[in-house]
């Protein structure tokens, strides 16, 4: 069970989907990425991709969002996902994807774009390097130019993975550590 740390839906517990790649962001992570997005939160468009437990686009909701687009390629992790929807009734407000999230760049129909996309793909993408890393770090790179002008971009990685060649791709990429994990993120500029 995930707790929901603030906002509407505080203290609410949602159930965590039995698949083995996914690893919810610990409470204290998403409590300080959360304050620091505070003022970006309200209202605004979120794009949860490989959301996993889909706990970060109802955190999201909980503290104001309008919509969360959760994009999850188990079929098991969005059923949960879609449940936890449900118990929650904020069905109208989010809306579950289930498929490959290489293809989102190139899908139509979305709705708007997002003003925040947390970006969760699994670890062994970035630990196993090559041509894998250098395509899930692209779409990340995509997802990017997908936000709108103000928004902001968050990876989960393992701590301390990207290396210098990657953040330079995005000036000002912030980074705070988690215990063995790593949050970057990066506000796009206004124009």
């Amino acid at each position: 069970m995930l707790r929901i740390t603030a906002g509407e839906f505080r203290g609410r517990r949602l159930k965590v989907p039995k698949v083995e790649a996914t690893r919810p962001l610990v409470e204290r992570a998403r409590e300080g990425l959360f304050n620091h997005l505070q003022e970006l939160v309200d209202d605004a468009v979120v794009w949860d991709v490989y959301a996993g437990s889909g706990i970060l686009g109802f955190e999201a909701l909980s503290r104001g969002a309008r919509a969360v687009l959760a994009v999850e390629y188990s079929r098991q992790a969005a059923l949960q996902i879609e449940e936890n929807a449900e118990l929650l009734r904020v069905q109208d407000a989010h809306r579950c994807l289930r498929g490959d999230a290489y293809r989102l760049p190139k899908m139509k129909g979305l709705g708007p774009a997002p003003d925040l996309v947390f970006f969760d793909p699994p670890y062994d993408d970035f630990r196993k390097g090559g041509s894998r890393r250098e395509k899930v770090w692209q779409l990340f790179l995509d997802l990017t130019e997908l936000t709108t002008p103000g928004g902001c971009v968050v990876v989960h990685t393992p701590r301390g993975i990207l290396v210098e060649r990657e953040t330079a791709a995005l000036p000002g990429l912030e980074r705070r550590d988690y215990s063995n994990t790593s949050l970057y993120w990066w506000h796009k500029p206004q124009s």
